[in-house]
């Protein structure tokens, strides 16, 4: 594994000691000059790499061995992998036994923040094609330094490499029924990550403005409508979410890895993207950006957003 900049994954900061036998440690290269430096990590770091076959993820995805020798083999016949996250919290401690995703737990005793973003996911595998953004994937080297740079200076950067690669037609597998286990995050950083998903949503123009009318929809609704009807209202909507979740745990293997409780969540997580578009907007008018590290980002989605999206629509129907 290469660490760049200290991002290293909390497995290997649990067993510090054995570092070396797993990775190595090298400074962001100065020639990338992105806003967000994550981009100029992973251009660094596939710039060094020394084999062909690379596994990018964020600190808080977790694969065991069958993951990782899945998803290589399967770099054999796509250029690029694309899989599916879903929650799970067992601690990766130096006395415990890492658990396999092959075999997940049914009944995970996860926090309320993972349960609500949990919901978002399945609600996102029920109406995007190609389910929910991962915070992972996995791509043949050659086909990453063939498709170039890619737009750096925008918050989304997962999802606008996978488009990069679409539009730059590489062979991408898009492995909704391949779970990767994701860690739940802290409080502090959940809290953290709630106007970033919503600013990352701007340049989607009807998901923004549908989620910023909920708010003065449902105060108009409360003041001149009779009680009744706001209640009735206000459980429609409940129910419209629930059962986009339950759609989304009916496709494909969801079940084995979303209990089915979770779609009880995503009226929860409405609410909270709701609130969570206003909070954006704050950082929009106050800052012109939003602030991730020491800068401002003022794109959520970059330049290969529409056009790999459009190229990967034409693909997967073929």
């Amino acid at each position: 594994m290469l660490v760049i900049d200290g991002s290293a994954p909390e497995i290997f900061a649990q067993h510090h000691r054995a570092w070396s036998d797993y990775c190595r440690h090298e400074p962001v290269d100065g020639r990338f000059t992105y806003l967000n430096d994550k981009v100029n990590g992973i251009h660094t770091g596939v710039a060094l790499a020394s084999r062909a076959k690379i596994v990018l993820a964020d600190d808080d995805i977790r694969y065991d061995k069958l993951d990782i020798q899945k998803i290589c083999a399967l770099l054999d016949e796509f250029e690029v992998v694309r899989p599916q996250n879903y929650f799970g919290n067992q601690t990766v401690g130096r006395d415990s036994v890492e658990p396999t995703n092959s075999t997940p737990p049914q009944s995970v005793d996860l926090p309320l923040r993972a349960k609500v973003e949990a919901a978002r996911m399945l609600i996102n595998r029920a109406t995007l094609r190609d389910a929910d953004y991962p915070g992972t994937c996995a791509f043949r080297c050659e086909a990453f330094l063939r498709a170039g740079e890619y737009d750096g200076d925008v918050l989304f950067d997962n999802e606008e490499l996978i488009r990069h690669f679409a539009r730059c037609s590489a062979h991408i597998l898009y492995a909704n029924d391949f779970f990767i286990r994701k860690h739940p995050p802290s409080f502090r950083k959940w809290l953290e990550q709630r106007p970033r998903q919503a600013y990352e949503d701007f340049g989607l123009r009807f998901k923004t403005i549908l989620f910023a009318s909920l708010f003065p929809l449902a105060i108009a609704i409360a003041v001149i409508a009779p009680r009744w009807l706001s209640i009735l209202a206000a459980a429609a909507a409940s129910l419209l979410s629930i059962l986009l979740a339950f759609a989304g745990w009916l496709r494909g293997d969801a079940r084995k890895y979303f209990p089915l409780h979770i779609c009880f969540f995503a009226p929860v997580w409405v609410c909270e993207r709701t609130l969570s578009t206003y909070w954006a907007f704050y950082w929009w008018i106050a800052r012109g950006g939003y602030p991730f590290g020491d800068r401002t980002l003022k794109k959520g989605i970059g330049r290969d957003w529409v056009e790999g999206g459009r190229v990967a629509s034409v693909s997967s129907r073929e």
